[in-house]
């Protein structure tokens, strides 16, 4: 190995553990390019209404705060008081489990028996779910590096907001001059992609959160403000996160009746069915098109190496990533491989004499 190469290949390698490193700053970087994306949306529409660029920052800060402190002023101690009567409800929800379970033993064969998990497995290890329970709901309230990582990037997000185009024209001049035209359309891309997210992801947990917290507080179900925004939250996770969601308003269904429980299931079904077949095809036109197997991959791959904020964040992540992929790997580069550029590099690969897999010149 020349010693150039050998120079380059630990360059490679110190970069990429270096990036390792500082991962988590990165991904929070990430996250304040990605929300400033959405707002400096939100603020060009106000500019339209002839407001200049910091007034209409100021007023589009201003309703953000304005959400955040009405939520944690007025709905987090009812969602926290809730939540912790949810726990303490969950060690009798499965004990009615268990009884139905039971009862269903005189009616189930034998052999269907044997390849069901025992209950009792999950009953005794409930007592120690509601201190999980309590110890991922600290990182929320009680988590100085998460107040500090916020903090941090509502900061980014105010100045990149501030001057976008500068911070986009420096990005740009880490490419070629005569490519950097086709970079800015790279990057418009990236733009519609992540207020496609965005939006489409507010809206269905919006609908879901007020759907859901209507129709369990009229069916009777307890702590229907806590299940509401558990499966709203939980609605961030497509496909799968709808499912996750609505199976604590079922079990505490279940826990007052057969009959409710049962409704609870078919109200569920009825609202997904709604959001997924009827309010999500209307604003299909501004959400990123993922198959699911692609989203479950990439949200699973992101927790795994990344943690809780790469599972926040895989989604916008792959949106960026989609575009880059489409237009520069697939539009610029494989679409413009010609035939004879692969001859060229078949010729040039090949040791003399040997001959051509392809006699076409």
């Amino acid at each position: 190995m020349k010693f150039g190469n050998l120079i380059g290949a630990i360059a490679l390698i110190v970069s990429l553990i270096i990036l390792w490193e500082i991962r988590t700053v990165l991904l929070l970087i990430f996250a304040a390019i990605a929300f400033a994306t959405v707002l400096n949306r939100m603020v060009r529409r106000l500019q339209r209404s002839r407001l200049n660029r910091g007034f209409a920052i100021a007023v589009t800060i201003g309703i953000l705060i304005a959400i955040l402190v009405l939520f944690f002023v007025l709905i987090f101690p009812t969602v926290v008081a809730q939540f912790q009567q949810l726990l303490e409800l969950l060690p009798q929800t499965l004990a009615q489990l268990r009884q139905w379970y039971q009862w269903a033993e005189t009616f189930i064969p034998n052999q269907v028996i044997e390849d069901v998990q025992n209950i009792e497995f999950l009953a005794q290890r409930i007592p120690n779910m509601g201190n999980w329970f309590g110890g991922f709901f600290s990182i929320f309230s009680n988590s100085l590096d998460f107040v500090l990582n916020l903090l941090l990037v509502l900061v980014l997000i105010v100045m990149l907001l501030a001057n976008p185009t500068l911070y986009r024209q420096g990005f740009m001049l880490i490419f070629p001059a005569f490519y950097r035209r086709r970079v800015e359309e790279i990057l418009q891309g990236c733009e519609q992609n992540l207020v496609g997210w965005a939006i489409g992801r507010i809206f269905n947990m919006v609908f879901i959160a007020i759907a859901s917290g209507i129709g369990l507080w009229v069916i009777g179900v307890p702590l229907a403000l806590v299940n509401a925004i558990i499966s709203s939250l939980l609605t961030y996770i497509p496909n799968i996160g709808p499912i996750l969601g609505s199976i604590p308003p079922i079990a505490l269904a279940f826990l007052d009746s057969p009959v409710k429980g049962v409704i609870v299931i078919v109200f569920y079904l009825v609202i997904e069915q709604i959001e997924g077949l009827v309010l999500t095809p209307m604003i299909m036109e501004n959400e990123i098109s993922l198959p699911p197997a692609v989203t479950l991959t990439s949200m699973l791959i992101f927790s795994q190496f990344f943690g809780l904020l790469g599972l926040f964040l895989a989604l916008p992540i792959v949106a960026v990533l989609q575009v880059w992929l489409k237009e520069v790997l697939v539009k610029d580069v494989m679409n413009n491989w010609t035939r004879q550029e692969a001859y060229s590099v078949q010729v040039k690969d090949t040791l003399p004499g040997e001959p051509l897999t392809d006699s076409e010149p």
